[in-house]
């Protein structure tokens, strides 16, 4: 597997700049937002691993497990 490098560096420097500009703020909000914030970021970071586009979608998976279902029916 290999890694798109550009993407990750550049949604590395994007989530630590959100981080930086938004440190002052962060300081005000409830708990339960910045858990948020923390998540959605992380999820950005996370998903910067995967190239998104060969990865099969949800539909994929429900033709694998319904398509043997409708040749029954």
């Amino acid at each position: 597997m290999s890694f798109n490098w550009s993407t990750i560096i550049l949604t590395q420097l994007l989530v630590w700049s959100i981080i930086l500009f938004e440190r002052k703020q962060l300081k005000h909000i409830a708990k339960r937002d910045k858990i948020t914030f923390a998540t959605v970021l992380s999820l950005a970071t996370l998903f910067s691993f995967f190239n998104l586009f060969h990865i099969p979608g949800p539909l994929t998976v429900l033709r694998a497990l319904f398509g043997p279902l409708s040749r029954l029916l």
